[in-house]
């Protein structure tokens, strides 16, 4: 896979292929790797019309490597920024990178990047079906300090969070990975100190702490956080 740089006033120069002027419906599902692993790859059927996108987090200065391997060749992706989506310049097409429907690339934002897959003009119109493989990885160690602001999910953000579940409870970890080794079981509406948040496993996660004294600190899956206070609520469980 033949890696470029993401230069953006190079890269926004890119034209694109010509899509259908007016999508089906649009799915969307979030990437998560596997504990420990660094990339995975998705099987998944798109037909005529329909936009897919796929989401997964990042921290600039890493690399990602992105490969589509559709059955049929009007398949294509676009891949975004974070705070950006159809409709906004992409960073890459993968019809116009230097390896057909491939990416390499070291990325220039913190954040939720998004990866869009539709068919091309001619294919969406006559309602082709596309069987594909999606494979993402991302390499690369984060930086001491994250780059971007509160709008990416990372830097800044609330003094506090509160735990939001559908009526379970969200493990306290280790270390920001699904396989580390849990500290606690956090309650639904449990408020946390933030300590700052970094991208592991295609996923926000952020390091907190519990208010009751003495506090446990370590790191919870940034997807059930919200803004929360500092008044003590439902006491952690191992």
């Amino acid at each position: 896979m033949k890696a470029i740089s993401l230069v953006l006033a190079t890269v926004f120069a890119m034209s694109a292929p010509v899509i259908a002027a007016a999508l089906g419906e649009t799915r969307t599902a979030q990437v998560r790797f596997a504990a420990g692993s660094s990339g995975t790859s998705i099987t998944d059927t798109i037909a005529g019309r329909e936009l897919v996108l796929y989401t997964i987090g990042a921290e600039a200065g890493q690399r990602m490597a992105i490969t589509l391997i559709p059955s049929n060749q009007a398949t294509y992706f676009k891949l975004y920024a974070p705070g950006t989506g159809p409709g906004d310049e992409a960073l890459a097409v993968s019809q116009t990178t230097p390896a057909l429907n491939a990416f390499d690339g070291t990325l220039p934002l913190s954040g939720e990047y998004t990866v869009a897959i539709s068919m091309m003009h001619g294919g969406a119109r006559q309602d082709e079906r596309s069987d594909y493989t999606l494979t993402i990885s991302i390499s690369g160690d984060t930086d001491a300090i994250v780059q971007g602001d509160y709008a990416d999910g990372l830097q800044g953000g609330p003094d506090f969070y509160q735990v939001v579940t559908a009526g379970g409870r969200l493990n306290l970890r280790a270390a920001p990975s699904t396989g580390a080794d849990r500290l606690a079981r956090l309650s639904n509406g449990q408020n946390l100190q933030n300590l700052g948040c970094r991208m592991a496993e295609g996923r926000r996660w952020c390091k907190v702490t519990t208010l009751a004294d003495p506090g446990i600190a370590g790191w919870a899956a940034g997807d059930f956080l919200i803004e929360g206070s500092g008044a003590e609520t439902a006491p952690s469980r191992p």
